[in-house]
């Protein structure tokens, strides 16, 4: 099933309060990426529970051999499976309801880009909206530059609920915010404001240490700085491959140069016997 925005055209249409009729419609994950999510994550689950008796019997009965990897290994599966957790979360509870009055919606209570295992739920009349803004960010260098782009809808009595983000290399067809940001301005009869362009730090903005949606950013980032940052990504990208492509040559010239049954070719034999000679 194709990840899309499911919209709800059955609830007849409702004048709303700048004089324009619109339909329900509805932003969520499909039922596909939900049971996705929910089929991967419980497959995993009972292969990561046994990793702590594993290691409980290991470090008890004092078997060293193979634990420090298996260390490491529980690790990194606990990174996975509580990114999956995010995942799974976030496709279960997420919800946008664009009614003909409210905007009724289910979102993550944490900061961020990445949304956390708490969620909030809201209705907001499109009476009760001052703004609605939208702004690019950009995190790291020209090595692996990550651009997010961010709504939020500014109430009357001032106060800021994010709508979420979206990667510009990789947009989520089921939550376009920056389009439900438009839909929802259209809705309460304004326009979107667009904040421009910022440079953002990554601890800054997961450590807590920035807590404005707009201010304290890194500085401003012009449309050409932008363009300037994607070609020398894309160059570096390609580098990369390049350089993948070129090894992985090398390595079938040199089997079929020297197959493993001839051994290893003289350059590398005289080397291997230089350092277990020094050895």
């Amino acid at each position: 099933m194709a990840d899309v925005a499911v919209v709800d055209g059955a609830a007849p249409s409702v004048p709303v309060s700048n004089g324009q009729a619109h339909e329900r419609t509805v932003y969520e994950a499909t039922r596909g990426r939900k049971l996705a999510f929910c089929l991967v994550f419980i497959l995993l689950l009972p292969f990561y529970l046994s990793l702590a008796p594993m290691l409980f019997w290991r470090l008890s009965q004092g078997v060293w051999t193979g634990t420090f990897g298996l260390l490491v290994l529980a690790a990194g599966f606990s990174a996975i499976m509580f990114l999956l957790l995010i995942e799974v979360m976030h496709s279960l509870r997420t919800r946008i309801e664009l009614g003909p009055k409210s905007v009724k919606m289910t979102l993550p209570a944490g900061r961020g880009p990445t949304p956390i295992v708490q969620y909030r739920n809201f209705d907001i009349p499109y009476a009760d909206i001052e703004a609605v803004e939208t702004r690019r960010e950009i995190y790291g260098g020209s090595v692996a530059p990550v651009l997010l782009q961010g709504a939020r809808i500014i109430l009357k009595d001032q106060s800021a609920l994010r709508l979420g983000y979206i990667n510009e290399a990789n947009t989520d067809p089921c939550f376009p915010y920056p389009v439900i940001a438009e839909q929802i301005a259209h809705r309460a009869g304004l326009e979107v404001r667009n904040r421009g362009n910022v440079r953002r730090s990554v601890q800054k903005k997961f450590l807590g240490l920035n807590r404005d949606f707009i201010s304290e950013s890194e500085g401003e980032v012009s449309e050409t700085e932008i363009a300037a940052l994607n070609a020398t990504h894309r160059r570096w990208v390609m580098r990369t491959i390049a350089l993948l492509l070129g090894m992985v040559v090398v390595g079938i010239v040199l089997d079929i140069a020297f197959p493993p049954s001839s051994g290893l070719p003289p350059a590398l034999t005289s080397v291997t016997k230089a350092i277990m000679g020094g050895g």
